[in-house]
């Protein structure tokens, strides 16, 4: 009769230590802790461990702040802060997920919280840091901001959860040097009046509530700003607005004031949607640059009242297949079969504006509601096949800067310098502030050598 036996699995014995595909694990800069919450969520980070030897080893893995530490891990699905004896095949290698949940520090600027996550095999040991900057904030969690409220510290930053709002009949002013971070999903919803006041050398910055470098050129880290029906005399002045999904959203003509929205000296891109949408809205934008949306730069919708003085439309990063233009006004309201629902009187003035971008078309232009329809276009730059603007300079290469990384000045030889006409009243500066001369340049930048 044949008995059968077991191989007993051999183990390396000898002095080895696992092969790090990184020897640090960084963070950058993340929120601390919202009291009483979960939020923010932590960015996953994935390295691996691998088995140098031809035979298997026995591991063991610990954090090295033990249970107090900021972060967590596991390793092939084995949760620490503790691990012993994982079995690692020769030439084999394991997969480590990493996590950092940071505590508030309560200091103005980011700390450094670090780690480490030590591997053992026979008694050998090596190490992998882990380093995260934390940053204290303002949170501010699903609330009715207070009539008259004002936000000003330029240093600790505000950190806007799921929605606000800005009540009817009441004002917020957000001051210089501010930078608000938006979580996923949340909106800034405005009923009364919104007042952004930024400078010259201190502007306001609204964006998503990943405040690293990798994350700048994402959209829709966050819904945007929703000015809602009633609203009016709001003000945004030397702000950038970015990664977005709608960016500035404008509804329904203002009650009691001239404009729903002014817009000075702002820049709003990187939005998955739209740049600025306005819905029977009434806008006046100067010196602001809309570039990098998903579908439109400006969207007027369902007539309206707009008027853009040197500004630049830009629309040459795709987040999606888009077919149309990116400037787009329209004074009607369509079904999804085409059918007009409603048409409303709509005017738009465009003077010493840029319209550019990768597609032969960059105008979508809707005039078939019965209502008024009214374009005063002079001294603009367009890429248009259709040209439906008398005097414009059509088609040509405006000789940006460098648009792969979003720089929107002109280069040496852009016709855009001088091509623009002296407005009145006079626009002496440009979005950075810098001075316009005699002959101003197009768009929203002055050229400076």
């Amino acid at each position: 009769m044949a008995m059968g036996s077991c191989r007993r699995e051999k183990f390396f014995t000898g002095s080895t230590s696992l092969q790090p595909s990184r020897d640090t694990i960084w963070f950058d800069t993340l929120f601390t802790k919202h009291s009483g919450s979960g939020y923010p969520l932590s960015v996953t980070k994935m390295f691996s461990f691998k088995n140098r030897e031809k035979t298997t080893v026995k591991a063991n893995f610990r954090l090295g702040g033990g249970k107090n530490s900021a972060y967590r891990f596991n390793v092939d699905g084995v949760a620490g802060p503790e691990i012993t004896n994982l079995e690692i095949p020769g030439k084999d290698s394991v997969f480590v997920f990493v996590q950092c949940t940071l505590e508030a520090n309560n200091l103005t600027q980011p700390a450094i919280v670090l780690d480490s996550l030590l591997s053992t095999v026979n008694g050998k040991e090596g190490k992998v840091l882990l380093a995260a900057y934390g940053w204290d904030a303002h949170y501010v969690r699903d609330s009715v901001l207070p009539c008259g409220g004002v936000w000003s510290d330029k240093v600790k930053p505000y950190v806007v959860i799921d929605n606000v709002l800005v009540d009817s009949l009441c004002t917020f002013t957000i001051k210089e040097g501010v930078n608000v971070y938006c979580s996923a999903r949340s909106r800034f919803f405005v009923a009364g009046a919104l007042r952004i006041e930024g400078t010259t050398a201190e502007r306001v910055r609204f964006t998503g509530d990943k405040p690293v470098y990798n994350a700048r050129f994402l959209p829709n880290q966050w819904v945007g700003i929703h000015f809602l029906r009633g609203n009016a005399n709001s003000l945004i002045r030397y702000a950038d607005i970015h990664n977005a999904a709608i960016g500035l959203r404008v509804d329904s003509l203002p009650v009691g004031g001239p404009f729903n929205l002014t817009l000075e000296n702002t820049s709003v891109k990187y939005c998955g949607q739209v740049c600025l949408a306005g819905i029977t809205a009434k806008v006046q934008a100067t010196n602001c640059l809309f570039a990098e949306a998903g579908s439109y730069t400006f969207l007027g919708l369902l007539g309206g009242n707009y008027s853009f003085r040197h500004c630049t439309f830009a629309g040459y990063v795709y987040y999606g297949a888009r077919q149309d233009g990116h400037f787009a006004i329209t004074n009607t309201l369509r079904d999804g079969n085409g059918a007009i629902l409603d048409s409303r009187d709509l005017s738009c003035t465009a003077y010493n504006c840029i319209i550019d971008g990768g597609n032969k078309e960059e105008l979508a232009i809707d005039n078939a509601g019965a209502a008024a329809f009214a374009t005063d276009f002079q001294s603009c730059l367009i890429r248009s096949k259709s040209q439906p603007f008398a005097g414009m300079i059509y088609n040509r290469d405006i000789r940006f800067k460098d648009m792969l990384r979003s720089n929107y000045a002109l280069d040496t030889l852009s016709p855009a310098i001088d091509a623009g006409m002296v407005l009145s009243p006079a626009i002496s500066v440009d979005l950075k502030g810098d001075l316009r001369d005699g002959s101003p340049d197009v768009g929203a930048f002055e050229f400076k050598k």
